[in-house]
This record gives structure tokens, sequence and C-alpha cells, in this order.
């Protein structure tokens, strides 16, 4: 295990245990060690719990909320599909001699 590897296991224990401002500091840490897209969740939910936000934010059926969250995610869930996609070619680039 490298050492972002390490760092980021810590902060995913210290998150699931409640300790979330020391998991805020580690993925962090992370996110300057590694490219800091790939943290940017992980510190938003660590500052959102520090904050004593709750874990889920209730959406009455049928508002605009619900519609433009419903949008929101549709979205998201297609940029992640193209990005792992990028991901997958650009291991395939390098794995190929």
């Amino acid at each position: 295990m490298d050492v972002t590897q390490r760092i980021v296991a810590s902060a995913s224990k210290s998150f699931r245990e409640g300790n979330y401002q020391e998991a805020l500091n580690l993925y962090q840490k992370a996110a300057t060690l590694y490219d800091s897209a790939f943290f940017s969740a992980n510190i938003a939910l660590c500052e959102q719990r520090i904050k004593g936000e709750p874990e889920h934010k209730q959406v009455l059926a049928g508002s605009p909320a619900e519609s433009r969250q419903l949008a929101e995610t549709q979205s998201l869930l297609e940029h992640y599909y193209r990005r792992c996609q990028e991901l997958e070619y650009q291991l395939l680039e390098t794995a190929t001699p």
C-alpha cells in the first residue's frame, strides 16, 4: 500500500467511526498528494458532518427541488460513467506495449 492509500484508508476509518475532523484532515492531505478532484466529495461530506447537517435533506414529492435533484443525479451518473470509461481507456493504453 502506498502513502496515499494508507492515508485514504485511515480517513475512511475515521469517518466511519465519527471522527469527522480527523477524516477531513486526512482527506485534505490525500488531496494535496493526489488529484484533489478525487477527494472533493469526501471533504464536503466531512465538512457537512462537522457542521452537524443531516445526512439527507427531505425533499417533498412533486416539488421543483425533487425534479432538480433527479436531473442532477442523472447528470452526475452520466459524468461518472464517462469518467470511468476515460480512466479505463487510459489504463488500457498504458498496459498495451
